[in-house]
């Protein structure tokens, strides 16, 4: 993380608003970002693909990567790397929990 100040964990969605499999775009730490649950784990990573901005929340999942509806760019959801961009694209990604029933982002990893 670039910045030395810790960011509070902030509330985004009910935990049981996302099934497996599913994800929803929300604003959390000033971002616009995608919260995934895949495979019964969830993720948060940055709303907007950094190769040309296009909306990540409103692609697919293959695997364990996010595909850009744009350009057909995956992104993992654990690393933010595309792994198949010669250009090495990334996209940032965030710590994410579960608390009281809710799901929290929180840092950038």
């Amino acid at each position: 993380m670039s910045s030395d100040a810790s960011i509070p964990f902030q509330a985004v969605l009910e935990e049981n608003s996302l099934a497996d499999n599913q994800m929803q775009i929300v604003k959390a730490q000033g971002r616009k970002m995608v919260v995934v649950k895949r495979s019964g784990k969830l993720h948060a990573i940055d709303n907007e693909c950094s190769h040309v901005g296009g909306p990540l929340g409103s692609g697919i999942l293959e695997g364990n990567c996010i595909v850009c509806p744009w350009h057909r760019l995956a992104f993992d959801l654990d690393t933010g790397i595309a792994p198949k961009s010669a250009l090495g694209d990334r996209v940032a990604v965030y710590e994410v929990k579960t608390e009281n029933g809710k799901i929290w982002v929180g840092n950038r990893k």
